[in-house]
């Protein structure tokens, strides 16, 4: 069963933004009408804005709630796998359906409260009105909105896209990340049974099975060829061991679909890792296409490591600096060390630790 990770982050967006484009409704409709000709004959004075304004807070509050269960329900791998323009148009028109629940729930409070019989009539008449149509053709509009600035902050990497925004990394930054490098073993002798077009199938189908990762809270940084590099946030990734418990879930998620692979390819995929934290410089990069790049020593000293599972027959490998940092890790996980190495291109050698799943665990959280 699919656990869904609730973010306040992304919940707190979904309100401020839903908010923010009902006040901006609101005074497009609202404000400023007595200097409007066309409106000459309203009693502007009636119209009471503060509780105008109140309402538009709970519609608002209302609405982002919707806007962003829509999204998390929507967020499954099914729906992930579809065209772009069908998951808008999916997370769009069910947002608008819920919206529209939420419009028909208001107005017949509005009927309750002003002592109206509860009539089809009644409700006919504040329902089937031009302000209806106009605020829920608005509604769809935003509906849209929300999805496609989703998607389109999902294909940059979540936070990436409010990043280069903001210009947060427009000037070279150092921050302290966690990096691992995940790379499919065995990728050559893969490559050279299947084919181009089938390896380059398989490596697409574990990639969108590596989306589990996501629930503990790493980020993708790049794919190149048939390894992804995966970041996180120090806190994020140290937090319940975050970052070991990423890579035994994707190969739990690549375990739970393996008739698949065997059926379509002829093998059952696995991966094998390296994982470091330390010092890096952010820098946003490129004109034409723009993103956020990574360099410093921690990420060759993680390439490296990576680099030694096959020597360890080993699938995960640490650092002794993230080894050290841990504080919580789940029971489930053994970390011994395996030895200490020299790395190309580091003149110290560097204390390595494997990371093991104990066969009888539970597979949950």
């Amino acid at each position: 069963m699919r656990v869904m990770r609730f973010s306040l982050r992304g919940y707190l967006l979904c309100v401020v933004g839903a908010i923010c484009a009902d006040a901006l409704f609101v005074a497009i409709r609202f404000v400023g009408l007595s200097t409007v000709p066309a409106f000459a004959t309203l009693d502007y004075d009636s119209i009471d804005h503060r509780v105008l304004f109140s309402r538009t807070l709970v519609i608002g509050l209302m609405i982002g709630t919707v806007f962003y269960a829509v999204g998390r329900v929507f967020d499954t791998p099914a729906i992930r796998r579809r065209p772009y323009w069908v998951m808008i148009a999916l997370q769009a028109l069910t947002g608008l359906a819920c919206v529209l629940l939420v419009l028909v729930g208001v107005r017949l409070r509005e009927i309750v409260a002003s002592g109206d019989a509860l009539t089809f009539a009644a409700f006919q008449a504040r329902l089937l009105t031009v302000n209806f149509v106009v605020v829920l053709t608005y509604y769809l509009v935003v509906s849209f909105a929300f999805v496609f600035v989703s998607q389109i902050d999902r294909k940059f990497g979540p936070g990436v896209l409010r990043r280069l925004v903001a210009g947060t990394f427009y000037h070279p930054r150092e921050i302290e990340l966690i990096f691992m490098f995940l790379d499919l073993k065995d990728s050559t002798t893969h490559a050279e049974r299947l084919g181009h077009l089938e390896f380059a199938s398989l490596i697409q189908d574990c990639f969108r099975d590596l989306s589990v990762v996501s629930e503990y809270g790493a980020q993708v940084y790049q794919y190149v060829g048939d390894e992804a590099i995966l970041l996180w946030e120090v806190a994020e990734g140290l937090e319940h061991a975050n970052c070991l418990q990423a890579y035994f879930a994707f190969g739990r998620q690549l375990a739970g679909r393996e008739d698949y692979y065997e059926s379509r390819y002829g093998l059952a995929p696995q991966f094998k890792a390296g994982v470091s934290v330390g010092p890096a410089t952010a820098l946003e990069v490129g004109e034409i296409k723009r993103e956020i790049a990574y360099l410093g020593d921690v990420l060759n000293t993680t390439a490296r490591i990576q680099g030694q599972c096959n020597a360890y027959g080993e699938s995960l490998l640490i650092s002794e600096a993230l080894r050290d940092r841990l504080r919580s890790v789940p029971e489930r996980l053994d970390i011994d060390p395996v030895g200490v190495t020299e790395l190309r291109g580091r003149a110290e050698a560097v204390q390595l630790y494997r990371v093991r799943e104990r066969q009888a665990a539970n597979p949950a959280r």
